[in-house]
């Protein structure tokens, strides 16, 4: 865990040229990680899923880059059951696109705001996935989870985990319709999937 937070940690210096660089060593370590998490204190596991939130935000670019150039932060959103902790609290430190985070916890989606660039779902609000990313789908808002078929129902991101690696499964159809775009190194380690609508 200690050798993955400096790797990580890299990635904030390094230039843009370098990124493809950086996302293929990413690759690598996400084949290798899941035994050291196994192995590893019971948080380690949301330590890795909000190290992975912010690394992969920084591989996203908005359609709004000249408003959210001009705001004073950079939002980060939770909505449902906080199971980070201090963990999440730990972005604040950081910024992303050159704006400062700033974290924001909802328990309802309604009070979701236009002040989220990134908004993580977590796991208690599953049941209700679907009309929540609907509502959610045409805003600027890059959707993040770790649920099952997360992105077949119209979350953006999925983090997968399987025996030998953690991935990711990216709903490119949910990213355009938001104006979203994904650079081509992250896509190139993701599976692509299509939304499926409830029977």
């Amino acid at each position: 865990v200690g050798r993955w937070s400096m790797i990580l940690g890299a990635r904030n210096r390094m230039p843009f040229c370098m990124q493809p660089i950086v996302l293929g060593c990413l690759g690598l370590l996400l084949m290798v990680l899941p035994p050291l998490l196994y192995a590893a204190p019971p948080n380690s596991e949301q330590k890795l899923k909000v190290a992975l939130i912010y690394k992969i935000s920084k591989f996203v670019e908005w359609p709004n880059v000249a408003v959210v150039g001009k705001q004073l932060s950079f939002g980060v959103c939770l909505l449902g059951e906080d199971n980070f902790g201090s963990a999440l609290d730990a972005l604040e430190e950081k910024k992303i696109h050159g704006l400062p985070i700033k974290l924001y916890r909802f328990s309802q989606s309604e009070s979701v705001t236009s002040d989220c660039q990134v908004l993580f779902i977590s796991e208690s609000k599953q049941a209700f996935l679907q009309p929540i990313v609907e509502k959610l789908k045409r805003q600027p808002i890059l959707t993040l989870g770790d649920t099952s078929k997360f992105a077949q129902q119209g979350g953006m991101i999925q983090f997968t985990y399987g025996a030998q690696r953690i991935g990711f499964n990216v709903n490119l159809g949910r990213t355009k319709e938001a104006g979203l775009k994904i650079a081509a190194p992250l896509l190139a380690l993701a599976t692509i999937v299509e939304l499926r609508q409830a029977q």
